[in-house]
């Protein structure tokens, strides 16, 4: 073997490593891995296609980002979040999420804003469907579309870490059938919302997150499914 061949092989596995990291945040920001859940990692290589060396380095990287924990049997779980260490992490994704919208609706393009009623027009079909993964999926995909508009790659970047840990919780709003007592109440902010970008109203596209989040937030609080 050559020092070139030599080289290619741990390029090769790390890239698979960042493709599996990739693939479980995208579980965990879309409601794919949940608190309650407990999955072998021989079990999350085989659902993914690969063998489990790259599942334990991606895992790895998110038990570092504490989104995910391994469990004596090397079972991997999405932890469980107090409901004070859920009211902290609310406030903060407010702090961050609001700042986020109101740079969206600053900086928006045509095609930012065209992709954003076309994310919140897939939301509301979703909402109407009896798996509520789909509504899931939509949600955080109009979310993260609307960051991204924000132009700051590192306030995207923070927001994406907020989710890793509130995404599965959150989740938890749309994934019962009680959603549709919400159904209404998230279709009206993030039209607010859309309008607000649309507008190039900064104030009004911060309230509509901050509402959204918050709103979300209570309703996961009051039903008492987070332990003390």
């Amino acid at each position: 073997m050559t020092s070139q061949d030599k080289t290619i092989t741990p390029l090769r596995v790390a890239s698979l490593a960042s493709q599996v990291h990739d693939a479980l945040t995208e579980m965990l920001l879309s409601g794919e891995l949940r608190p309650d859940d407990r999955i072998p990692m021989r079990e999350l290589a085989e659902r993914l296609g690969v063998s489990v060396m790259p599942v334990r380095d991606a895992v790895a990287r998110l038990v570092a980002q504490q989104a995910l924990v391994v469990l004596p049997n090397r079972a991997v779980a999405v932890p469980l979040l107090t409901r004070g260490q859920f009211r902290d992490l609310t406030e903060v994704r407010v702090h961050n999420e609001t700042h986020a919208a109101a740079l969206a609706a600053r900086h928006a393009t045509p095609a930012q804003v065209a992709a954003l009623r076309q994310a919140d027009a897939a939301f509301a079909q979703a909402l109407g469907a009896p798996d509520a993964k789909p509504s899931v999926r939509a949600n955080k995909e109009l979310h993260f579309l609307l960051y991204e508009a924000a132009g700051s790659a590192v306030l995207v970047e923070v927001i994406r870490a907020l989710w890793l840990k509130a995404g599965p919780i959150i989740n938890l709003d749309l994934e019962q059938d009680t959603r549709r007592r919400r159904t209404a109440v998230s279709r009206a902010l993030h039209g607010q919302l859309v309008q607000a970008v649309e507008a190039r109203d900064p104030q009004a596209a911060a309230d509509a997150v901050e509402a959204d989040i918050r709103s979300a937030a209570e309703f996961i609080l009051s039903r008492d499914i987070l332990p003390a």
